[in-house]
């Protein structure tokens, strides 16, 4: 903390007219209502190069300080972090955001109301040099789910990360998504295949989504080949459309409060729990459990140990982590949280094991399955999964989130 304290510190220096000391900055980042989004050189644990640091008071989120090392300005980085903030604060809660502009500060008023914060009030010589302070105020209801869309999604960005992709599809009139919901996605981009072609849609989760302003968001989806659907999704170019619908299902539910939270990740089942870190790690105490064979298949590590949150991770081959399964890390992680609320999502046998360890030592269990389907609506029955007090849900319509206990795991293939 004293470290990062620091480096939050020399980039106020380089940005600020009256910066904070480092020692002001760790005493501020220790407080319960404190809020800090960093972004890093590496996108890992590199040295810090920008932040935003901000205040939740009860259901209102209070912006102090944005700020970006002055080389690497005018590269996005700031817009997205605030968004960033803005979209974990609203999922858990936050129904408004304030902040202070300097009157004259073009730059930082554009980026503000291309956030779509507006003028509330000027507050008259609020400065020591007697500038004018503008209060601009941003509502954050919208950021609630809304329903479902169908709508083309234009594609910004799509790179290997290892073994995975990730894939960043610019969504207009996104209605924002509850942590563990999904899309089904066009076998590629439009045109790819022909509408005589069989080749149905592929349910995905939404890993995070960025407003841009508008209604719209960036849309990020991280997969990894498997198949004829999803290599012609990953042959999908910037400026190409791809087909969505969603977000759809049911997500994750917050834990009670004061109540420890472990997500336990596996495989493709990780970008299923990202976005419920990021709304848990800034107000609960969370342990993230991430496996999969080996280093390289490990989705969206850096973004997982941007949050901050305890992390520990283990692969088959020892490439990175643990020598071995993740579901061991929860046995031993278990024992330290004593009885804590369970979140996983991973292949069937993984999330089996981590229902069985949890059974007597924790509150509750929820799971996300990643049966296969075909429409996501609950039409095709395709997704069938049996219930352990006997008959089916679905896992679109009903899940994709269920207690684990209401599975019949000897059942689910």
């Amino acid at each position: 903390m004293a470290a990062e304290a620091a480096q939050i510190a020399a980039i106020a220096k380089a940005s600020l007219r009256k910066p904070w000391s480092a020692q002001a900055y760790a005493d501020e980042l220790s407080r319960g209502h404190a809020r800090v989004w960093v972004a890093r050189e590496d996108a890992a644990r590199g040295a810090v190069v920008g932040y935003v640091l901000a205040h939740r008071i009860a259901d209102e989120l209070h912006v102090l300080s944005v700020a970006v090392e002055p080389l690497r300005r005018r590269r996005g980085t700031a817009r997205a972090l605030l968004a960033e903030g803005l979209r974990v604060e609203a999922r858990a809660g936050a129904r408004v955001a304030w902040l202070e502009v300097r009157v004259g500060s073009a730059a930082a008023r554009a980026l503000y109301e291309a956030l779509g914060f507006g003028a509330a009030v000027v507050r008259k010589r609020y400065y020591a040099d007697g500038e004018d302070a503008l209060v601009m105020k941003l509502a954050l209801q919208g950021a609630q789910v809304g329903a479902p869309i169908r709508a083309r999604a234009q594609v910004v960005d799509q790179r290997h990360e290892g073994q995975n992709r990730r894939i960043v599809l610019r969504t207009p009139q996104w209605p924002g998504f509850a942590p563990g919901q999904f899309l089904m996605l066009s076998p590629g981009p439009l045109g790819a295949v022909s509408r005589l072609d069989p080749l149905l849609p592929r349910p995905m989760a939404v890993y995070r989504a960025l407003p841009i302003g508008e209604g719209a968001a960036d849309v990020e989806v991280l997969y990894k080949l498997s198949g004829r659907g999803t290599r012609l999704l990953a042959e999908a170019r910037p400026g190409e459309a791809v087909g969505i619908v969603g977000p759809l299902g049911h997500g994750f539910p917050h834990p009670e409060a004061g109540t420890p939270a472990i997500l336990v990740g596996g495989g493709t089942g990780i970008a299923s729990l990202y976005e419920l870190a990021a709304q848990l790690a800034p107000r609960s105490s969370l342990r993230v459990l991430l496996g999969a064979r080996s280093q390289d298949e490990l989705m969206g590590l850096s973004d997982f140990r941007g949050l901050g949150a305890a992390l520990e991770v283990a692969t088959e081959d020892g490439s990175t982590g643990t020598r071995g399964l993740v579901t061991e890390l929860l046995g031993r992680a278990l024992v330290q949280a004593g009885r804590a609320t369970v979140y996983a999502c991973g292949p069937t046998a993984m999330m089996r094991r981590v229902a069985e360890l949890a059974a007597p030592s924790a509150r509750q269990c929820f799971v996300s399955l990643e049966n296969p389907m075909a429409c996501g609506f609950g039409v095709c029955l395709g997704c069938a999964v049996p219930r352990a007090e006997g008959g089916f849900r679905l896992v679109c319509r009903d899940g994709p989130v269920f207690e684990a206990s209401e599975i019949a795991w000897e059942k689910q293939g």
